[in-house]
């Protein structure tokens, strides 16, 4: 891993960093194929909108440079590149500091095989038991850096045998998966969760939401109650890095995976 802080290598966290103390930051993961940022545009909101509703002074231009120079510096084509924004220093207390946010870029370099592969083969997967908080409003669907939730959902994946699974709310609502989101089909439409309460709102998620409507392919974004489990007929996750994966079993009974190839194949640019 290659990692620099506000465009300088950078091998340690000062303790007084408020990514470390609280939290106080967000993130984003975006995969490197053939030199290029996948859905570079669309991480590039996500900051944007984090560091809008967290109340970050966040130079937007700055991090894309940042990240540009850093590219070029480096001259590699493949690898996965995450993007950490941190309130920065600050005294003991919750205020926040009012300077400039601190940039975090770190880089995993990967050979091709390891990240452009053949696309996603279907996997099995189920219902974990262990559910999602509410949050508050103003950061309900941001990739913030407090995840604690999703170490002990990856906890209580590791103890089965699905590569990942479904994960509801405490209100018994269908959200995501450990670490993707998901989209359902039923009665010839495509479902995927509200994340007005708990979940993460990821960028594959939205480019995928963004061609459905422009493509008027049937959908509905609303609450799911977990109670439909068994009337699902096809169903895959989503993410930045693994694309589109379609699911072939949902604990134990057989789904419909033509639904997820026809929709693959209307989609633009998501080959992977």
């Amino acid at each position: 891993m290659i990692s620099i802080k506000n465009g300088k290598y950078c091998q340690q966290v000062d303790c007084q960093d408020r990514a470390f103390l609280y939290g106080d930051g967000f993130f984003t993961t975006i995969r490197l194929e053939d030199g290029k940022l996948c859905l570079w545009q669309r991480h590039i909101e996500r900051l944007i909108q984090c560091a809008d509703q967290l109340g970050f002074n966040l130079d937007i231009e700055v991090l894309e440079q940042q990240v540009q120079d850093f590219l070029k510096d480096h001259d590699r084509s493949f690898g996965i590149v995450k993007i950490i924004v941190s309130r920065g220093l600050g005294e003991r207390g919750y205020l926040p500091p009012e300077q400039s946010a601190d940039i975090y870029i770190q880089f995993f370099p990967a050979e091709k095989p390891e990240v452009v592969a053949e696309p996603a083969q279907p996997i099995e997967s189920g219902l974990l038991q262990l559910t999602l908080g509410h949050v508050m409003p103003a950061i309900a669907g941001l990739k913030t850096l407090n995840r604690m939730e999703q170490v002990l959902l990856r906890q209580e994946l590791a103890a089965t045998t699905w590569p990942e699974a479904l994960v509801s709310d405490i209100q018994g609502n269908l959200i995501e998966g450990v670490y993707s989101n998901c989209f359902f089909y039923m009665d010839d439409k495509w479902y995927t969760p509200l994340l007005d309460q708990a979940g993460i709102a990821g960028v594959m998620r939205a480019e995928i939401l963004a061609q459905m409507l422009a493509d008027n392919i049937p959908h509905l974004i609303t609450h799911i109650p977990k109670t439909v489990v068994d009337q699902i007929e096809a169903l895959f996750f989503c993410n930045a890095l693994s694309g589109i994966v379609p699911v072939k079993s949902l604990n134990s009974r057989p789904l419909n995976t033509k639904p997820v190839e026809q929709l693959k194949q209307k989609l633009h640019g998501l080959s992977y």
